[in-house]
């Protein structure tokens, strides 16, 4: 699928529902980034979502999120350029300093509630780590502006526990 988009070449699969595939990507001897695409003539409504998780992202820049390079939107196919964050995930490995990921991520969170949005999906598979070991917020898909952060409050209160205690 990323031949497709001017010439990304894939290199990794990392997920893929009906509508969307995420994959490690690269154009020629570029930096890997992070596609997350519609396949091509995919449905409006498919689209649309990752149109309004760009107009999310765009809004949420900053330290701690998952860098947004670029927004593809041609024949019939739109893809989220990310950037990539090699580190991994916290559900998949340890997490170096946890009190310092706790204390970055209860900050990104708030910066988050602090301009009207709820991440929606706080969870391990969610959180990955720059090459500090530091948290980055990706997975951005279920974001949306509320001002009720309930959902996020009890979701972060678990992923803090995850950081500290690894399990």
């Amino acid at each position: 699928m990323a031949e497709a988009l001017s010439g990304w070449s894939s290199e990794a699969a990392f997920a893929a529902r009906p509508g969307r595939v995420v994959l490690r990507a690269r154009r020629g001897r570029g930096p890997p980034v992070v596609l997350k695409a519609t396949p091509p003539g995919a449905r409006w409504s498919d689209r649309s979502t990752l149109r309004r998780e760009a107009r999310g992202l765009e809004a949420l820049q900053g330290e701690g999120v998952v860098e947004l390079l670029d927004v593809i939107d041609r024949r019939g196919q739109t893809a989220l350029v990310l950037g990539f964050v090699p580190a991994g995930t916290i559900d998949r490995r340890p997490v170096p300093e946890p009190e310092a990921a706790a204390h970055r991520l209860r900050a990104v969170v708030d910066r988050l509630h602090r301009a009207g949005h709820v991440h929606g999906a706080l969870r391990p598979e969610h959180v990955a780590l720059d090459a500090d070991g530091l948290p980055v917020l990706v997975g951005f898909g279920s974001t949306r502006r509320s001002t009720a952060t309930t959902p996020d409050d009890t979701a972060l209160a678990d992923l803090l526990h995850h950081l500290r205690s690894g399990a």
